[in-house]
């Protein structure tokens, strides 16, 4: 990978903009109170253009993150050759494509790209005047187009990056700010993947930590899914709340929250400041950040954040890269280390999973993971769960079992927060009665009369489906689902709620009982694996084995084995 040599800049003063101008639109930001006319928006950038990104690939061995990085402000308000103000940076101009790449982009890359991959978009950033009013309403009015930008940009990178990589967010002064806004924008799988997000010259609020769960606070050097946060001044007394008053702070050299100090560059001490939260520097000039325009004082080192600790970010990222890939580590090479793979299961749902007194389990789905724990290479332990607790179970942290079989229905709710696998086992709603009974319930409309007691299982599709289709009928909700058919045959409901994979099994095997709409269903379905997100690997794994078993004949005599219909 190219390396460039890095200079200490100041990032935020800025150079003025004379070059050539892009198509505009207008906005109705408007704090400075020109008028829409008076000014000038530029177009807004295609991110799935590579022109519109600074990218270095520096993970020779895969074993790295991949960085967001956003960059910080660059422009002065401009003016076009027809008298329009403008407030933003121009990501078609090519003098402002060079400040933002050259100057800054390029030389955290330097740095950050190393042993990672790192991504930079170019965006409409907010020109320095909005800052410099100290307003925190103008810097909201004005950064709200520059943070769209910034979010589309983040969520092409999100949707086309390998989401089993760590992510790493980071930006500067006002890409600081972005860090923020994309935290607050992120959902919960997208943070499962974050190692750290790193505000750098901007500020963390008390309301922001309030508003958005995603911002944790680092304290340490090794934590992950952390944000840190800091400013630098000569003295206190150059805090400007605007940027630097903010409600976390760490120390990037020993990575410290309290006043502890740290040597940096072997005569530079850098230390906490806890009651405004802040980094103090001492025995450091600051010399190549002067004052700027009366915003930035001499004492006020907003400028240095990216560049005075570049080394310590540098093997920060390593390690909390490394920290996340412990804890992170593919599902199968966890099973794999374990040496056994834990699949939780009802085991009351012949003949599908089902637990006998001595503590075995026999069943078509007990032998589904068997198949998968023998393509893993390991053991298999089968973990009690219920069907009231089954989603809670499969999300429980710490994770009590890998994956979750047995006459678990494929549906549309379970895969929007859990992971699914291809059917293995045709499905749908029926019922069994009584034989006496089997010509009394031929239809749905049969059973929902007011004097027919419907005995279902508790927290499943059973009852979801009598609730939903049977408004007349008594509903009765018991406990143990492998003991309803015995109350149905002893007279103690009149029709359970069940599966055309549960009936045929309890027809054959108890007289007194019938499935008399077996080859009518109410519901149409499959039967398969459920897995918490993230575990993507064991899916393509368990995936793999089922359409194995659909090819060389296995699922097929499983199904005759215990009496199903093959619908394959």
């Amino acid at each position: 990978m190219k390396r460039t040599r890095l200079w200490l800049i100041g990032a935020i003063l800025t150079i003025c903009a004379t070059a050539a101008f892009a198509s505009c639109t207008t906005n109705d930001d408007n704090p400075s109170g020109q008028t829409v006319e008076s000014r000038y928006v530029p177009l807004a950038p295609d991110y799935s253009d590579p022109t519109m990104w600074i990218t270095e690939d520096g993970d020779a061995d895969g074993t790295g993150a991949d960085v967001f990085y956003v960059v910080s402000t660059w422009e002065d308000d401009w003016t076009t050759a027809d008298g329009k103000v403008c407030h933003y940076a121009d990501v078609w101009n090519p003098e402002h494509r060079a400040h933002m790449a050259d100057l800054e982009m390029k030389k955290v890359a330097a740095y950050m790209s190393p042993g990672n991959r790192f991504f930079a978009p170019f965006y409409r950033h907010t020109t320095i005047q909005a800052f410099m009013t100290n307003s925190e309403d103008t810097v909201y009015q004005r950064t709200r187009l520059s943070m769209d930008d910034v979010r589309k940009a983040f969520d092409l990178f999100q949707a086309q990056r390998d989401q089993s990589r760590p992510l790493i967010i980071a930006g500067f002064s006002q890409g600081g700010l972005a860090v923020v806004e994309l935290l607050k924008h992120i959902d919960d799988e997208t943070y499962s993947q974050l190692a750290a997000a790193y505000v750098l010259g901007y500020k963390v609020t008390k309301a922001d930590m309030a508003e958005c769960s995603h911002i944790s606070p680092a304290e340490g050097e090794t934590d992950t899914g952390v944000t840190i946060c800091y400013n630098t001044v000569k003295d206190v007394k150059y805090v400007l709340p605007l940027i630097a008053g903010s409600g976390i702070c760490i120390n990037p050299v020993n990575w410290r929250t309290d006043a502890t100090p740290a040597t940096l560059h072997d005569t530079i001490t850098i230390t906490v400041s806890p009651e405004h939260h802040v980094l103090v520097a001492t025995n450091y000039s600051a010399s190549e950040y002067p004052p700027f325009r009366g915003f930035l004082n001499v004492g006020d080192i907003h400028s240095c954040e990216p560049w005075l600790y570049s080394e310590c970010l540098q093997r920060n990222i390593k390690v909390r890269t490394k920290e996340w890939r412990k804890i992170h580590k593919p599902t199968i090479t966890r099973i794999q280390e374990r040496g056994k793979l834990l699949v939780g299961t009802t085991g009351d749902y012949r003949p599908l999973s089902y637990r006998e007194a001595d503590g075995n389990y026999w069943g078509f789905g007990i032998e589904v993971a068997q198949k998968i724990a023998e393509r893993i290479g390991v053991g298999i332990e089968f973990v009690p769960t219920s069907w009231p607790t089954l989603t809670a179970d499969v999300q429980a942290e710490p994770q009590t079992f890998d994956l979750s079989i047995g006459g678990i229905t494929i549906t549309d709710t379970r895969k929007e927060t859990m992971l699914m696998s291809d059917g293995y086992l045709a499905n749908g709603k029926t019922i069994l009665c009584r034989a006496a009974d089997t010509d009394r319930y031929q239809s749905l409309a049969d059973i929902d009369k007011p004097e027919v007691r419907v005995m279902v299982n508790p927290g499943g599709l059973n009852e979801k489906f009598a609730n939903e289709n049977l408004t007349h009928a008594t509903i009765i909700v018991y406990q143990k689902n492998e003991e309803i058919p015995n109350q149905v045959a002893e007279g103690n409901a009149d029709v359970m709620i069940t599966e055309i994979t549960e009936a045929p099994w309890y027809v054959q095997n108890d007289p007194r009982l019938a499935a008399p709409l077996l080859n009518a269903p109410f519901t149409h379905g499959e039967i398969g694996v459920l897995m918490r997100k993230g575990q993507d690997d064991l899916l393509q794994v368990v995936n793999n084995i089922i359409r194995q078993m659909k090819s060389d004949g296995t699922l097929r005599q499983l199904h005759e084995k215990y009496g199903l219909v093959y619908a394959y």
